[in-house]
C-alpha cells in the first residue's frame, strides 16, 4: 500500500507532479481491454422500432458491439440492435417487442488504445 498524506506534500499526495518517470502515468487511455462507449435505457415505440443517433465514433462499425438487453427480467422477451456508421452519424436501430424497455451498450472491441 503506498503513503497517504493529509498535507498535501510528499509522496502520497495528488499534487499536479508526478514525481518520477513518465512511463509510471497510467491514465485510461493505458488501459487494456474493450472499452464501453455508450450506455442507455430506451423504450422502443408501439411497433417494437427504435433508432438511436449518436456522434460519430472513431474507426469503423466493425469496430464495435452493440448489446442489448430487456430491462424486464421477470418476463424478458428478445431485442436486437445494429450499429452502423457514416461520415457524421452512429445509428443504432433497435428491434423488440411493441413498449419494450431496451438496456443498451456500445463497446469498442478488443484493446482500448
Amino acid at each position: 500500500m503506498g503513503a497517504t498524506s493529509v498535507t498535501g506534500k510528499g509522496l502520497g499526495s495528488a499534487s499536479g507532479k508526478n514525481k518520477g518517470s513518465s512511463h509510471m502515468t497510467i491514465g485510461a487511455e493505458k488501459l487494456v481491454g474493450p472499452r464501453v462507449v455508450a450506455c442507455d435505457e430506451v423504450t422502443l415505440d408501439g411497433s417494437g422500432d427504435l433508432v438511436v443517433k449518436l456522434p460519430v465514433l472513431s474507426g469503423v462499425a466493425a469496430d464495435y458491439v452493440c448489446i442489448a438487453t430487456d430491462s424486464h427480467a421477470t418476463a424478458a422477451t428478445p431485442c436486437a440492435c445494429a450499429l452502423t456508421m457514416d461520415s457524421s452519424t452512429t445509428t443504432l436501430t433497435f428491434k423488440g417487442t411493441a413498449a419494450q424497455t431496451v438496456a443498451y451498450s456500445v463497446i469498442k472491441k478488443g484493446l482500448a488504445i
